[in-house]
């Protein structure tokens, strides 16, 4: 069990850990979980070499509050100021960690939050969420959504309890692998259907993991599939394949796993209080939720913030994590 658990190994994310150290909170008691398979993933990707990334992106005038401070840079620069916070802090990341559900638990040792991932279960007294707000999940574009079924089509497995049901996942990536991982193992009876014949984008681990639930019969896998409609069937899901050699099945749900995320739902899980413009946090970052806190872009609002705006969601939430949640001892430590 941890003392805190952060989930977005991002700006935000990353500033929280090495805040939470330089409050005394020992290392092992730290946890950032990250899907991707290195920190500051969104950087890597919608950021060219040759661009430099702003620390005050978007006009954010922010100044710095806390440890961490950054001025305009590469993204060679970026990264490996980052890494350096990482070592410097001993900041423990569990990578691959897809997230797969969260819930609110109340233990003897002080828990209040078990995050189910990819790469385990872990338990926690203070759980920050610095997921990131750009991402929405994919979605099909070749067929149109029943209105009827919309509970029963979702693009992640965090919104609703899913157990002893039939159950179609749609995807061939890591994420399609892991959810079908996880529904097997919680009682559904799970089948994916994928387009392509052979597996190109799964890990390693990942593929030989599927592979072998296929043989054992533990899962159904439609290769070379693609989904023509979906109609309503009393109220359940009938999937209609493009190829006639594949007969049309009802399903309890169909989850696509076709990229980008959701994060929403993650908070709604939770019990977060929403109101039409989303999360409702103080300036803190902390919900209504006691010991759960935003971060990054989550506690800016939809438009996004900057990496300095991160940082200081950070500090903020760090400051009442330790007037509330845990028992801080400061230590010195140098600005970063």
């Amino acid at each position: 069990m941890h003392d805190l658990v952060i989930i977005g190994a991002g700006p935000g994310g990353i500033a929280l850990a090495a805040e939470a150290r330089a409050a005394g909170i020992d290392s092992s008691q730290i946890l950032l979980l990250e899907k991707a398979d290195h920190h500051n993933a969104a950087i890597r990707q919608l950021y060219p070499d040759q661009k430099l990334t702003t620390a005050n992106y978007k006009g954010f005038d922010a100044k710095c509050e806390g440890l961490l401070c950054i001025n305009d840079m590469s993204k060679p620069e970026t990264l490996a100021f980052f890494d350096k916070v990482i070592n410097d802090y001993k900041i423990n990341i569990e990578y691959g960690a897809e997230v797969l559900r969260m819930e609110r638990i109340d233990e003897p040792n002080g828990a209040r939050f078990r995050i189910n991932t990819s790469k385990g279960v872990f338990d926690s007294k203070v759980l920050g969420v610095a997921i990131g707000i750009f991402g929405r999940p994919n979605r099909p574009k070749e067929y149109s959504f029943p209105p009827s079924l919309r509970q029963r089509l979702l693009f992640d497995i965090t919104s609703v309890q899913i157990r002893n049901e039939n159950v179609l996942v749609v995807g061939g990536g890591d994420t399609a692998a892991e959810y079908v991982q996880y529904l097997h193992e919680a009682g559904n009876r799970v089948t994916l259907s994928y387009r392509q014949a052979e597996f190109v984008r799964l890990t390693d681990q990942n593929r030989a993991a599927l592979l072998a639930r296929e043989q054992r019969n533990e899962v159904e896998i439609l290769r070379s599939t693609n989904i023509l409609r979906i109609e309503d069937d009393n109220g359940r899901p009938r999937v209609v394949f493009r190829e006639d050699a594949v007969a049309p099945r009802t399903f309890e749900r169909v989850i696509y796993a076709l990229g980008g995320t959701t994060p929403i739902n993650f908070l709604r899980t939770l019990g977060i209080t929403f109101n039409d413009a989303g999360p409702i946090f103080d300036k803190a970052g902390a919900t209504n939720v006691p010991g759960l806190y935003l971060l990054g872009d989550l506690a800016v609002g939809r438009k996004g913030g900057s990496i300095i705006t991160a940082f200081n969601s950070a500090v903020r939430a760090m400051k009442r994590i330790c007037a509330r949640d845990l028992a801080c001892h400061p230590i010195p430590a140098e600005r970063g």
